[in-house]
């Protein structure tokens, strides 16, 4: 199988789309498996049985110049509209995917053991999943938002509802994934690109596994929250997308001195682990009970988390929760 073979260009890159949304969303129009279209990219080198196993991880975060001009030149993409599908560019504005603010070895790493990105899940609205009546996304659905997986992004102002992390089916986070790899069961080329693809391990001598196959375009019914809450998360949201926007602002407030945007976003990590490690001091500040709450909750989470590690031997990692 010649990999370079044009693909007919049959999906616009979307905006704000990531890279495996677009190959999940192609695969589908040409009616073959997620893995052939890596193949055929260049994305994974074919394997023994004509597919590859993995997408590698990294691929979220950028392409090298080969798979870059391959994966263009057979999507009839340009460079820009390919990198446009990646995580990388974002660091521009987001400075948990800065390399200077957010040293790592290589840029592939960038996106390992980096709890301020989303790598093996994702967050998602269902609504914009559904499409926005045009004839690709009745098909097709609508686009994974590479904005999704930043954990700064949790409300859809264009639905003005907060994002699902969950397929409502089996209760996984999205698009999540056991091993390292960008897309799960590459080979099954019976999934809707909106459906869920998570499959539990096989249980011995039963069938094998199956996805879960969930319709991820059906809402959460769980109740929104209380109207002044929404509206502080409305409002909050607003403002971090307004700073992520590639057009906007050069600077940001932080301690009370102007930053660049970059930089913000890492202040404000840095601020959510103090904010963390001295819980309840801040409590005062939460803008609603709603809030409070929902700060006592996670708190209560992250101790739980790093109390087993605080007495195990070997390198701490209780910082991470």
């Amino acid at each position: 199988m010649n990999h370079k073979r044009p693909l007919p260009r049959s999906l616009d890159p979307l905006a704000d789309e990531t890279l495996t949304g677009f190959v999940l969303r192609l695969a589908h129009r040409l009616g073959t498996t997620p893995g052939e279209i890596a193949v055929r990219t260049g994305l994974a080198p074919q394997g023994r049985p004509g597919l590859p196993t993995r997408l590698p991880l990294g691929f979220l975060h950028h392409l090298s110049g080969g798979h870059l001009t391959d994966f263009a030149h057979t999507t009839h993409l340009t460079p820009g509209e390919v990198e446009g599908l990646l995580l990388a560019p974002l660091g521009k504005r987001y400075g948990p995917l800065n390399s200077a603010l957010t040293p790592r070895s290589t840029p592939g790493r960038m996106i390992y053991d980096n709890p301020w990105i989303l790598t093996r899940s994702t967050r998602y609205c269902p609504l914009c999943l559904a499409g926005d009546g045009d004839s690709i996304q009745a098909l097709h659905g609508g686009a994974w938002k590479r904005i999704w997986r930043l954990p700064v992004a949790f409300l859809c102002l264009r639905h003005r509802r907060l994002l699902q992390h969950e397929c409502p089916g089996c209760k996984t986070p999205a698009q999540s994934v056991r091993t390292a790899s960008a897309i799960a069961r590459l080979t099954d080329d019976t999934l809707h690109p909106t459906q869920c693809r998570f499959a539990p391990r096989p249980v011995p001598l039963q069938q094998p596994e199956t996805a879960c196959a969930a319709d991820l375009t059906r809402p959460d019914p769980h109740p929104a929250p209380d109207t002044a809450t929404m509206s502080v998360l409305l409002r909050v949201q607003q403002q971090l997308m307004d700073l992520l926007t590639a057009s906007g602002p050069p600077t940001a407030m932080s301690a009370g001195s102007p930053v660049p945007v970059a930089h913000y976003f890492a202040d404000l990590r840095a601020t959510v682990a103090m904010i963390f490690r001295t819980w309840p001091a801040a409590s005062e500040y939460a803008s609603t009970p709603r809030l409070t709450a929902a700060l006592d909750a996670e708190y209560t989470s992250r101790v739980a988390q790093a109390e087993p590690l605080i007495n195990t031997s070997g390198k701490k990692k209780t910082s991470k929760p």
